[in-house]
């Protein structure tokens, strides 16, 4: 069972990376073309990748990521729907629940929503495991 969990996670992330290299591709695509298209613009409109970080390495921590950043969160051989977060800010960290996506399995994450620091403390409900980190969003 384990097995068939890891392979769609697996299948999740390449499908991922497969829908933003299309994306991606098609934006400069369509910068190419446009040849009054300037730096500026072109660089506000790209993809930034996630900050992925695992619980069994990210107690204690601080994490950096941008405004508008995302934090995926890897659980192991935990089940991803098992972990909450309390977040001492919600200002500035917002939290995303994992869990089953049609046959896909996502990890459970954090989005910078305003520049500031905040202390995240995930909880797994199935094994009590506690796992306390800061998050510094720029």
């Amino acid at each position: 069972m384990m097995k068939n969990k890891n392979i769609a996670k697996a299948s999740a992330f390449v499908a991922l990376a497969a829908a933003t290299a299309i994306s991606l591709s098609a934006c400069s695509t369509a910068a190419d073309e446009d040849s009054s298209a300037n730096d500026e613009s072109s660089e506000s409109s790209q993809v930034v990748a996630p900050t992925i970080i695992d619980v069994a390495t990210a107690d204690g921590q601080t994490i950096d990521i941008s405004n508008g950043g995302f934090v995926d969160i890897t659980t192991g051989d935990t089940d991803p729907a098992d972990w909450s977060a309390v977040i001492s800010d919600p200002a500035v960290a917002a939290f995303t629940a994992g869990g089953k996506s049609g046959d896909a399995v996502m990890n459970p994450g954090l989005q910078g929503t305003a520049a500031g620091t905040t202390k995240v403390e995930l909880t797994n409900k199935t094994t009590g495991q506690v796992v306390t980190f800061t998050v510094n969003v720029k």
